[in-house]
């Protein structure tokens, strides 16, 4: 009887084997976390819910591959030619429940670009299962990392209504700290115009502190201007558009320092491009509310600088250094009206300037010429940086469009850059 059973056993046991392999999958979600890159959204990870845990049970990480999957960056970081796909996709493999997660190195969710510039879109690959294959079409959620948890609204001032994200920071228990620090991000002429999440994706400016785990709050505004272009210091009605978006920003920040969420002596403001001009001119409204700045990249809305010829060596200082001692627009309380700038105040605040060597769209002359004339008007706290094309590249960001300067700003925190020195100040 002993020996039956005993033979019978791994009959059984086989049987039980083969069923298993037999249970069909069926796919009921796939989940997408992605997060904000440098120049546009990265997958993390995906995961596949299926009917039946059953179904997936026996899968391994070699049993997927992922295909077209590049990193973040315009080229490649190494050799500054087009991106290439992974060597090692990183891939990880758990599961919860009936619920196959796989982890892999942060790709594209726009997948690569072949020859001519084709586009061709990632895919996961599943050899074992095909019905496990995977690409964006079939995704049926997706999730942000920060943004998320990001605060989405509209605020109402000074005639104009503009929507925003704002991150808040938690403590281990999920609760929202109170009285924190507070960056404001001015977007680029790029996004002027577009929808909240286009303002809130175009770099890592909301979740660049919070990615480090830094307890600042992050704000961004989608600004409905028309870009206001090279030279727009010589149309009022632009400067005043400008000043006028500033003036709603700073009213929604004096709510959240009104209600305990943000603290008022620490309140940062940043942007890159057309918002690199206007943290110039947000600095030149309100000096005396923020404790530092960083205009990167900054575009001219305070004198004509760029697609202009100095008429003689150091005119665009000599220019600013003047504007600087001028005139700003602000709310009255029934419009923008012109009124004395704090150039007093303007001066005391310390400002990191941020630029890269060859950039084409914004010359660096302009951050040269910033500092120079706060430097005549005595200022003392400021710096600037200037990034060379090396460095650029070190970070996937091609020689003919290094305008990007924004990318290294907001991803090193090393000793001695802008977000270094930000952060100490917080």
């Amino acid at each position: 009887m002993k020996r039956i059973l005993l033979l019978a056993l791994p009959a059984a046991m086989l049987l039980a084997g083969a069923c298993a392999k037999t249970v069909p999958t069926v796919v009921e979600s796939i989940d997408a976390f992605t997060e904000v890159g440098d120049t546009g959204i990265l997958v993390d990870a995906i995961e596949i819910t299926v009917d039946d845990a059953r179904s997936i049970k026996r899968l391994k990480s070699s049993d997927f591959d992922i295909i077209n999957n590049v990193p973040d960056g315009q080229v490649d970081r190494e050799t500054g030619g087009p991106l290439r796909e992974y060597a090692d996709d990183g891939i990880v493999l758990s599961r919860r429940g009936r619920t196959l997660r796989i982890e892999a190195s942060p790709f594209s969710i726009n997948g690569m670009r072949g020859e001519n510039y084709r586009r061709m879109p990632w895919k996961l690959v599943c050899s074992a299962d095909t019905v496990l294959n995977v690409d964006l079409q079939r995704v049926t959620a997706r999730h942000t990392a920060i943004l998320d948890d990001c605060i989405q609204g509209s605020f109402t001032y000074a005639g104009i209504t503009r929507e925003y994200m704002l991150y808040l920071p938690k403590d281990r228990k999920g609760e929202t700290l109170k009285n924190v620090p507070l960056m404001v991000w001015q977007i680029g002429g790029g996004e002027y115009n577009r929808d909240l999440w286009t303002a809130a994706t175009a770099n890592r400016c909301l979740v660049s502190l919070p990615a480090e785990g830094i307890p600042c709050a992050t704000l961004v505004f989608a600004i409905a201007n028309p870009n206001y272009t090279y030279s727009a210091s010589l149309y009022p009605e632009r400067i005043e558009l400008v000043d006028r978006n500033n003036a709603l920003q700073m009213a929604f920040i004096d709510t959240l320092i009104a209600d305990g969420t943000v603290d008022g002596s620490r309140v940062f403001c940043a942007g890159a491009s057309s918002g690199g001009g206007c943290t110039m001119r947000f600095a030149m409204q309100f000096p005396d509310r923020f404790k530092a700045a960083i205009p990167c990249c900054a575009m001219d809305p305070i004198v004509p600088i760029h697609r202009v010829e100095e008429k003689y060596e150091g005119q665009f200082a000599d220019d600013l250094e003047k504007a600087f001692q001028g005139e700003v627009y602000k709310w009255n309380g029934s419009e923008m009206a012109l009124a004395p700038m704090d150039t007093e105040a303007f001066v005391k605040l310390p400002m990191f300037f941020v630029h890269a060597a060859s950039d084409r769209t914004c010359k660096v002359a302009s951050s040269y010429a910033y500092f120079e004339a706060r430097k005549r008007l005595g200022a003392t706290a400021d710096r600037i940086s200037i990034f060379d094309d090396a460095y650029m590249q070190s970070y996937g960001i091609s020689p003919m469009i290094t305008h990007f300067s924004w990318v290294p700003l907001l991803d090193d925190f090393s000793e001695g850059t802008a977000m270094d020195w930000l952060v100490s100040q917080l």
